[in-house]
């Protein structure tokens, strides 16, 4: 199996991971706070994960000073993204956040303009204008649409691409489980300080087992987060993220009984469509790059 095969797969069981990981914390959300939530899967993940760092020797190996910056602020960026995103989870149309997630190659590819000064050119941006119309149609806006909440996912939207491009600059001697454990660790103690002010929830069979499974999948979404960014090229496995609006759909007429309509299906087939150009186009100009060089 190739680099990019495997990396294709990878990102897939990522994006299934974290989309099963939403349900089940909104479905734990009907009957306990965000907050009572978070600082319990994070008790069960934290757990888990340094375990087997632990028996892994994970903490035997040497780390740079410079990927020991990078791990912190990728924490802290994974614990925001945790708040702003599932509060949307809570208060949105499962789908529909979801759906606003898929632009991150292009905020991605915006972000290297940005801070690593890369030519863009007027048809990537198109693509990128493009893209974020087809979210848009996803969306569907409506009396009770893009709100408040629809912003907060898009806040997480810029913390991932944050945390996406610092996990690109980790050294490859960094273990993929540090910054795993490092992740959910930031997560929890976040958990711990908006508990401050919240008033916990009795737990039950039912809203118990929903934080559990939600643990497990984020344990596995973390892990496969990491590796899916250092495995084969970035252009050809990132159109892949699109899965996860497959996933949203299904669980979201399962879980929740939300039915996409004809608008959704068009801004899906232009997102998806834009993107994979969009990543074809970023091959292209890194190739041509390396060529010069």
């Amino acid at each position: 199996m190739s680099d990019n095969i495997r990396g294709a797969l990878i990102m897939m069981l990522c994006m299934g991971a974290f989309v099963l990981n939403d349900a089940f914390v909104r479905l734990a959300g009907a009957s306990l706070p965000l907050a009572q939530i978070l600082f319990i899967r994070g008790l069960i993940t934290t757990a888990v994960l340094l375990t087997f760092a632990f028996y892994s020797g994970m903490f035997n190996l040497k780390v740079s000073q410079k990927d020991k910056w990078r791990i912190f602020f990728r924490s802290i960026a994974e614990a925001l993204t945790a708040y702003f995103f599932l509060t949307a989870v809570m208060n949105m149309p499962f789908a529909n956040v979801t759906a606003i997630l898929q632009i991150l190659p292009m905020t991605v590819t915006l972000a290297a303009a940005i801070i690593f000064k890369e030519k863009v050119g007027l048809f990537r941006t198109t693509l990128i204008i493009f893209g974020f119309l087809g979210v848009v149609l996803i969306i569907n806006p409506s009396t009770d649409g893009f709100n408040l909440y629809a912003i907060y996912a898009l806040i997480a939207v810029c913390l991932i691409t944050t945390r996406d491009l610092i996990t690109r600059k980790l050294s490859s001697e960094v273990s993929t489980l540090l910054p795993t454990v490092s992740a959910s660790i930031g997560v929890l103690l976040f958990s711990t300080f908006l508990l401050i002010n919240t008033p916990l929830q009795p737990l039950n069979t039912q809203n118990s087992l929903f934080i559990f499974l939600a643990a497990f999948f984020i344990i596995f979404g973390y892990y496969t987060a990491v590796l899916v960014m250092r495995s084969g090229e970035i252009s050809f496995i990132s159109p892949f993220r699109y899965t996860a609006i497959l996933f949203a759909l299904v669980l979201g007429f399962i879980f929740f009984d939300e039915k996409p309509d004809v608008p959704a299906f068009l801004g899906i087939m232009i997102v998806i469509l834009a993107g994979i150009i969009l990543m074809m186009r970023n091959s292209s100009v890194q190739k041509n790059a390396i060529e010069k060089n």
